[in-house]
C-alpha cells in the first residue's frame, strides 16, 4: 500500500458510494489507474466490504445498549453462535476481563430490550449472567477508521 492507496481508502471511508471517476478527479489520477488499484485493494482483502449507514431513529430503532454476558462453559460452548444469530445483536466481542462476551444490541425501546433479555438471551441455559448498559447519547461512532494517515516516510517534502 502506498500514499495513493491510502487516499483512495480515505475517499471510500468518507463515502462508500463514491464512483471511481470521482475518486480519480479528487486524487488527480486516471480512472483506469484508480480502477486497477480498487481491484487490487479488493482482491488483497484490504477492502472487505462496501456498506451503508442508516438512520436508526428513522427506522424506529431508538435504543442502543451494551450487554455484558457471562457464559457457563460447563454447559455449552454454543452460546456465542446462539447470540450472534439474534437479529438485535449488531456486534459480539469475545473479551478479556470479568465477563466473556460484549454485545452491542439495537432495539425499538425498553420493552423490546426486556423481551430480548428475558425471552431470548437469559433463556439460554449457557448464559450464566448478564449486565446491561443503555446508551443515552452517542458522541462518536464510526464504522471504519475515519482517516488513514499517510506514513511519514512517504510524505512528499516541501
Amino acid at each position: 500500500m502506498d500514499t495513493v492507496d491510502i487516499k483512495i481508502l480515505n475517499e471510500l471511508t468518507a463515502n462508500a458510494r463514491v464512483t471511481g471517476a470521482e475518486i480519480a478527479r479528487k486524487i488527480h489520477l486516471s480512472l483506469p489507474a484508480v480502477t486497477e488499484r480498487l481491484r487490487r485493494l479488493d482482491k488483497s482483502g484490504i477492502i472487505e466490504q462496501y456498506t451503508i449507514r442508516y438512520n436508526r431513529a428513522q427506522l424506529g430503532l431508538r435504543l442502543l445498549a451494551f450487554i455484558q454476558v457471562w457464559i457457563d462453559h460447563t454447559i455449552s460452548d454454543e452460546a456465542k453462535d446462539y447470540l450472534i444469530g439474534l437479529p438485535e445483536v449488531l456486534e459480539c466481542h469475545h473479551i478479556a476481563g470479568e465477563y466473556d462476551l460484549l454485545l452491542k444490541v439495537l432495539v425499538e425501546d425498553t420493552e423490546a430490550l426486556e423481551i430480548l433479555l428475558t425471552q431470548k438471551i437469559k433463556r439460554n441455559p449457557a448464559i450464566a449472567r448478564t449486565s446491561t448498559t443503555v446508551v443515552l447519547s452517542t458522541y462518536k461512532e464510526k464504522l471504519n477508521r475515519p482517516h488513514y494517515d499517510i506514513p511519514r516516510s512517504t510524505k512528499p517534502r516541501n
